[in-house]
């Protein structure tokens, strides 16, 4: 049996319009894309000592170098709050508790706070964080 071509572009165009269907699901699925942090600039320096609370992160400069800690919370998401006469995390919706650079303490978070990567500028004041996308 021969077949015609309109039976050709029939199957042709089926299955062109198939594949273009289903390879925007497949990239979304499979592929990894490459997506660049969101960076937050702070303009000035701070002394060893002092910190910072932004409304993703809290900053530490400490005699080692400066520290960014997600306040999101490693349970459920919420933003966590610093309590800074205990000097600790404590989430306002389960209670979990964290140290002040994000280390567990109690609750049902059960994980660490995860770490911010900071660039130090050198030759203006201030700082760049790096807050990876997906984090909140």
């Amino acid at each position: 049996m021969q077949m015609t071509r309109r039976d050709f572009l029939k199957k042709a165009g089926f299955w062109t319009f198939g594949l273009g269907l289903i390879y925007p699901v497949y990239a979304f699925v499979a592929k990894k894309r490459f997506r660049p942090p969101i960076e937050v600039r702070l303009r000035r320096k701070l002394k060893p000592g002092e910190f910072l609370l932004e409304p993703q992160f809290a900053f530490f400069e400490t005699d080692q170098g400066p520290l960014a800690v997600s306040r999101s919370c490693t349970h459920l998401g919420c933003i966590i709050n610093y309590q800074e006469a205990d000097r600790e995390f404590l989430c306002p919706c389960h209670q979990s508790r964290f140290t002040w650079d994000g280390k567990y303490l109690s609750g049902p978070a059960e994980k660490d706070l995860p770490k911010l990567h900071v660039k130090v500028l050198e030759g203006e004041e201030g700082y760049i964080v790096q807050i990876p996308r997906g984090i909140f």
